[in-house]
């Protein structure tokens, strides 16, 4: 299993849309290393921030 995850594969394993994973992000909801600037940065997820977030919202 990965130890990190993309925010397109953190909502796949999630079960929600990758759009809803960015709000969890900027919610401070879901912890994330933001990596680059602007439109086309990207996050760094762990397994353990998806695991804790899927268990608050009782996903799946």
């Amino acid at each position: 299993m990965k130890e990190i995850y993309s925010r397109k594969e953190a909502a796949k394993v999630a079960g929600v849309s990758p759009r809803t994973i960015l709000r969890a992000i900027h919610a401070r909801q879901l912890d994330a290393v933001k990596i680059g600037e602007g439109k086309t940065c990207s996050y760094m997820i762990s397994r353990e921030a998806v695991a804790e977030y899927v268990h608050r919202r009782g996903c799946r």
